[in-house]
């Protein structure tokens, strides 16, 4: 018997299979329609050269005739075969959208078949049609690459009536009008893998570094207690930044003592076999690793004491780059503009430090700019949100909630690192446990890399 859920996803599944089923119709329809449309453009320009055959004119005033408008014929062939490529283009794309529809209608088909419980045997004699959502793949050697060709024969033949008109060169308009032709088949296999691999996914992982990679909790209480003389315990700490926390009586300037001091970021503990784990995703299931982090420190409003920090973090930051020679070049001459864009150098290269020393390897990290919490693509940040968008990220790690949630509408499946300060408790408020406990379901709740690292392997 199902349940009111049940129910309801039946139905959407239902109303889904109607409406994809229709739009792969319709998408079919419009290709035959631009077809149609592509033909007749490609017929005008023969039904003027026939026209101009009664004329009756002899080879030589023909050719004489070719010559005398040799420019507008070339522009005009060449923009007909451009013309055709372009038609050519959506075409390929409409073709793409109705495969993919097709895949859709098959997964809702494999569902309600998997539904039936009845002999396999009955089924497979019922079933006609796929229920893969793998098939039919996008690029179709036999269903969809004579249409390729005639597309490649049609544009091509223009391309080389323009080229022997401008060109006049038997070898080079051979060579033109073939590499114009192969065009068609690479356009359409770049088109076809692109859908495959990368139209709807990536295969990257999106990283935070605080609180998924590095134990920052406890280490903030620690570095708190001997910057600040306050004792806190890391398993009370229900809000972040912790200063909101209204139970720890932790300030705004508490939480710059800790974070202005380099040992926090150059000390601060990793998470267990977190190094092994990303070592395995990025060389067994081939993900490309993209590790985020924001770290606008030091922050001294005072710029003499700034200055101060900036050279203490220097001290700690044991590579050297372009950006931190001219950052000291800055402080030597008090060139105020300079220091406010490259204070946070050091802390990029102890950053990356630390990332070494304990073994963990990437492809890119981001070093966030801007707002670190918008998600609204018109703010232009350089953050988690945007880049989650632009590079199409499939997994994110995350072990804030609220970045959790905005990702999980831009990511496949987002692991949210559990915490107190994402977790519900007994001490909080009805309204921030109901917060924390009807989230999305594709933010997926883990303790360790472990999890994360059997989840992924699941769903890979």
């Amino acid at each position: 018997m199902f349940n009111s859920d049940s129910k309801n996803f039946r139905d959407f599944l239902l109303f889904e299979y109607e409406n994809i089923a229709e739009a792969h119709f319709k998408s079919i329809e419009t290709i035959s329609t631009f077809f149609r449309y592509y033909l007749l453009i490609m017929s005008i320009p023969i039904s003027v050269i026939a026209i101009i055959s009664q004329l009756g004119l002899d080879k030589e005033q023909f050719i004489n005739l070719v010559n005398q408008f040799n420019l507008p014929i070339l522009i005009t062939f060449m923009s007909i075969s451009l013309l055709g490529l372009g038609m050519f283009c959506y075409i390929v794309n409409l073709r793409l959208d109705a495969v993919l529809y097709a895949r859709v209608v098959n997964g809702v088909r494999k569902f309600f078949y998997d539904e039936f419980n009845e002999d396999i045997n009955l089924k497979m004699r019922l079933r006609v049609l796929p229920q893969s959502p793998q098939l039919p793949p996008f690029f179709e050697k036999s269903f969809f690459l004579p249409v390729v060709f005639v597309f490649g024969v049609m544009n091509s033949l223009y391309c080389f009536l323009g080229a022997w008109v401008g060109v006049k060169i038997k070898w080079l308009t051979g060579f033109i009008t073939g590499v114009f032709f192969l065009f068609h088949f690479l356009i359409y296999r770049w088109y076809s893998h692109h859908r495959e691999i990368a139209y709807l996914k990536s295969n990257i992982l999106g990283i935070d570094i605080d609180g998924v990679l590095a134990k920052h909790r406890e280490h903030f209480c620690k570095i708190l207690e001997n910057n600040v003389g306050k004792k806190i315990d890391p398993e009370k700490i229900f809000s972040i930044p912790v200063h909101e926390d209204p139970y720890l009586n932790v300030t705004r300037e508490d939480e710059r003592k800790v974070f202005n001091s380099p040992d926090y970021w150059k000390d601060m503990p990793a998470e267990k076999i977190a190094g092994d784990r990303i070592r395995a995703l990025r060389n067994i299931f081939k993900f490309k690793i993209y590790i985020f982090t924001y770290r606008p420190w030091p922050d001294v409003p005072d710029t003499q004491k700034l200055i101060e920090k900036i050279k203490l973090f220097c001290e700690n930051a044991e590579d050297f780059t372009l950006s931190l020679l001219l950052l000291k070049i800055g402080i030597a001459l008090r060139f105020k503009w300079l220091i406010e864009k490259l204070k946070e150098e050091p802390l990029k290269l102890i950053t990356k430090q630390w990332l070494r020393k304990n073994e963990i390897i990437y492809d890119k990290l981001i070093f966030e700019k801007g707002n670190d919490y918008s998600s609204d693509s018109s703010g232009r940040f350089n953050n988690r949100f945007y880049i989650s968008r632009k590079k199409k990220i499939r997994f994110f790690v995350e072990d804030d909630l609220e970045k959790a949630i905005k990702l999980s509408f831009v990511c496949d499946i987002v692991f949210l690192f559990s915490h107190p300060y994402n977790r519900p408790n007994k001490k909080l408020s009805k309204k921030i446990n109901n917060s924390r406990k009807n989230i999305p379901s594709n933010i997926i709740r883990v303790n360790n890399w472990d999890e994360i690292y059997q989840y992924i392997r699941k769903l890979a």
